[in-house]
C-alpha cells in the first residue's frame, strides 16, 4: 500500500488507463519477481522475472528544463514551509502545479515504455510491477522522483543554499543598512562604531586609520567591505570634533 507522493504517481497511473494493468502488476510486484532496478535521470531500468524468462523494463521521462528547475528552486527558497517540507523528507506535489509543472504526467505520450516480453498491449504486467515499486520508492525517499525529474538530492539541496546565500545579507547587519549608502553625517549620528583595542595607538595622519588597526570585520554590503563603508565617517568625526 503507497502512501505519500507514491499515492500521487499510483493515482496517476491510474487515471491514464492502467487500473486493471496495476492490479496485476501488484500481484507480481508482491511475489518479488522484480529482481532488481534502478533509476537516474529520465530513466528506470528494471529486471523482472517471469516463470524461467527474465525481462528488462524501462520507464523514460522527461527531464525539466534549465529554466523549469530554476523556477522550482526559486520557489523552494521563497517558501519557508515548502523548503521545510522538503528538508523532512516531503515533496511539496502541489508546488509544481502552482508553477505550471508535473512531477508525473498527465498523458501516457510523457511516459516512454518498453519491455522485452512479447505482449502487444503495453504496459504489460512486467513494466506495472516495476511501476509498483517505483511508487514505494518514491515513499521511502521522495527525492528520486526529483531526481528521476534531473535533480538529485546533494545537487538540488546544494543549488538552495547557493540561493540563499546570494539573496540574503549577513544576519548581524541585516535590517541595519538601509538600501542607499548612508551619508557620513548620518553614519555619525544614527551608530555607535567599534572601538580599537586600548593597548593599540592609533597612528596619527588620516582619521581613519584606526580601521586599519582593528581585526578583519568579515563584512560586506553589496560588494563593498564594511571598513570602507566607515572610513568616510571618521573622516566626518574628525572635522566635527576641529570645529
Amino acid at each position: 500500500m503507497t502512501t505519500g507522493l507514491g499515492s500521487h504517481f499510483v493515482a496517476v497511473l491510474e487515471s491514464l488507463g492502467m487500473a486493471s494493468r496495476l492490479r496485476q502488476g501488484r500481484l507480481a510486484a508482491r511475489a518479488g519477481q522484480v529482481l532488481s532496478m534502478s533509476l537516474s535521470t529520465s530513466v528506470v531500468v528494471a529486471q523482472v522475472q517471469d516463470g524461467s524468462r527474465t525481462h528488462r523494463c524501462r520507464i523514460g521521462i522527461k527531464a525539466f528544463t534549465k529554466p523549469e528547475w530554476a523556477s522550482v528552486e526559486k520557489a523552494l527558497v521563497s517558501q519557508a514551509l515548502y523548503t521545510a517540507r522538503l528538508l523532512s523528507g516531503e515533496v511539496p506535489y502541489e508546488m509544481f502545479a502552482d508553477l505550471g509543472l508535473r512531477l508525473f504526467p498527465d498523458d501516457m505520450r510523457e511516459l516512454a515504455m518498453d519491455c522485452t516480453c512479447d505482449t502487444w498491449d503495453m504496459p504489460c504486467q512486467h513494466l506495472a510491477a516495476v511501476c509498483h515499486l517505483l511508487a514505494e520508492m518514491f515513499d521511502q525517499d521522495p527525492f528520486q522522483a526529483l531526481a528521476w525529474r534531473g535533480r538529485g538530492r546533494e545537487e538540488l539541496l546544494a543549488r538552495l543554499g547557493d540561493l540563499r546565500r546570494g539573496t540574503q545579507e549577513p544576519q548581524s547587519i541585516k535590517g541595519f543598512w538601509r538600501t542607499r549608502r548612508p551619508a557620513a553625517a548620518e553614519l555619525t549620528e544614527a551608530t555607535t562604531w567599534p572601538q580599537a583595542d586600548s593597548a593599540v595607538a592609533a597612528p596619527s595622519g588620516r582619521p581613519d586609520a584606526v580601521l586599519d588597526e582593528l581585526a578583519p570585520l568579515p563584512l560586506e554590503l553589496r560588494g563593498e567591505r564594511i571598513v570602507d563603508l566607515l572610513r568616510p565617517a571618521y573622516e566626518a568625526m574628525t572635522r566635527r570634533s576641529a570645529d
